[in-house]
C-alpha cells in the first residue's frame, strides 16, 4: 500500500490525479492498494483549506510521507518535469508517475534519463489510453489476425478548449496537449519504430483573438511494418470527441472513448467491406482510475511493469519533437548542432 504525493496542484494535479485518488479510496476492490494519506508539494497551494490533506511549499518540508512508501505524481507543467523529478529523487523518491508529455524538448528528455540512471528511478508515464477497456479490446482484435494486416490507424481527439487556452498559456502548441495521447495509443499499437511523414499546426480564433499554435494539430506516421497512423487534433471544436479507426483489408473497427468524466463508457462498432455494422459492444471503461490501479499494483510488486515506462515514452517525446521539427516549432537536430558548436542551446522556436 502506497501514499500518494502530488507535486503540482493545477489542473492536472487537483482536477484528475487527486480526484481519480479520492474515487479509488472508496472501492472496495483497492482497498488495500491505495493510502488515503495524499500529500501536495506546490508553493501556491498553501491557501487552501482541504482537511483531508497535507501541504507542503517544497519536498525539503515533506513529512509523513517516506520514499519506501510513496508513489509520487509529477503534475507540473511539462518544461519543469525534470528539476521536479530531481528535487523529489534527491530526497530519495524513486517511484514516480509523470503527466504526459514527459517531455517538451530531447534536452529535457536526456536529464530524465540521466537522473533515473543516477538515482534508479522507477518512471511511469500517464497514458490512460493504453489502460482502457476500448483499446483492450482493439489489441486482442489486432493481434488475432482476424481481419488481416492493420494498414491504417486515425486517431482523434477534439473538444472546446477556448477558455483554458485564453486563461492560460503554458502550452506552445496543440501538439502539447492531446496529440502526446494520441502518439502513444498509435506508437503501442502500430509499434514504435516509426518515422514522422507529415505534421501542422494551425492557430486558434477567437472573436478577433488569435492564439498561434493552438487550434489543431495533426501528425502522420509511417511505421515500421508499412502501417500508417494518423493523428488529429482540434481545441476549438464545437463538438467533444475521442475516436480511433482502424482499417484492414476488408474491415473497418471504430472505438468511441469516453470523453469526460461523468460517464465511463465506450463504444466498439466493426464494420465490413461495404460499411455494414456487423457488430457493436458497449463497455464499462476508465482509463485513468484503470491506469492509477495498474500503477500502483506494480509499485506495490503485485504486477508487470506497464508499457507506458520511460523507455516507451523516450520514443513518444522524440516522436513529438520531430513533428515540432516538421512545423518549424522548433530546431532541426543539424540546426541545434550548428548552436552547440558555438557554445550556444536553443532548441524551441517560441511564436506569437
Amino acid at each position: 500500500m502506497k501514499k500518494s504525493l502530488i507535486f503540482g496542484f493545477g489542473r492536472a494535479g487537483r482536477g484528475l490525479h487527486l480526484h481519480c485518488l479520492r474515487k479509488l479510496h472508496t472501492d472496495q476492490r483497492h482497498s488495500g492498494l491505495f493510502d488515503t494519506k495524499v500529500g501536495v508539494v506546490d508553493p501556491y497551494a498553501s491557501h487552501i483549506q482541504e482537511p483531508s490533506l497535507a501541504f507542503f511549499r517544497n519536498v525539503k518540508d515533506v513529512e509523513g510521507f517516506a520514499p519506501e512508501d510513496t508513489v509520487v505524481h509529477i503534475c507540473t507543467s511539462p518544461e519543469l518535469h525534470a528539476e521536479t523529478l530531481r528535487q523529489a529523487a534527491e530526497y530519495g523518491y524513486t517511484n514516480f508517475m509523470i503527466e504526459k508529455p514527459l517531455a517538451s524538448t530531447l534536452a529535457e528528455l536526456e536529464m530524465i534519463q540521466q537522473l533515473e540512471r543516477q538515482y534508479g528511478l522507477d518512471v511511469l508515464v500517464v497514458a490512460n489510453w493504453l489502460s482502457s477497456s476500448l483499446t483492450g479490446k482493439i489489441r486482442e482484435i489486432v493481434r488475432s489476425n482476424r481481419y488481416g494486416q492493420l494498414t491504417l490507424i486515425v486517431a482523434e481527439q477534439d473538444k472546446a478548449r477556448l477558455t483554458r487556452t485564453l486563461s492560460n498559456m503554458s502550452h506552445d502548441s496543440a501538439l502539447d496537449v492531446e496529440i502526446p495521447h494520441l502518439a502513444a495509443l498509435a506508437l503501442s499499437l502500430g509499434g514504435v519504430k516509426a518515422d514522422v511523414v507529415q505534421a501542422s499546426v494551425t492557430d486558434m480564433h477567437v472573436e478577433g483573438a488569435v492564439v498561434p499554435n493552438l487550434g489543431t494539430a495533426h501528425i502522420s506516421l509511417l511505421h515500421a511494418g508499412g502501417l500508417t497512423s494518423r493523428l488529429n487534433s482540434n481545441l476549438a471544436s464545437p463538438v467533444r470527441k475521442r475516436t480511433i479507426r482502424l482499417y484492414f483489408a476488408n474491415h473497418q473497427v471504430v472505438g468511441y472513448y469516453p470523453c469526460a468524466q461523468d460517464d465511463s463508457y465506450s463504444w466498439l462498432q466493426i464494420y465490413d467491406k461495404d460499411g455494414v455494422l456487423i457488430e457493436q459492444q458497449v463497455m464499462y471503461d476508465d482509463p485513468l482510475s484503470a491506469m492509477f490501479v495498474e500503477y500502483y499494483r506494480y509499485f506495490d510488486g503485485l504486477c508487470a511493469k506497464p508499457e507506458s515506462d520511460l523507455a516507451f515514452n523516450a520514443q513518444v517525446v522524440a516522436t513529438l519533437c520531430e513533428a515540432k521539427m516538421k512545423c518549424g516549432l522548433m530546431l532541426s537536430k543539424e540546426e541545434q548542432g550548428l548552436y552547440a558548436s558555438a557554445g550556444l542551446h536553443y532548441e524551441t522556436v517560441k511564436t506569437g
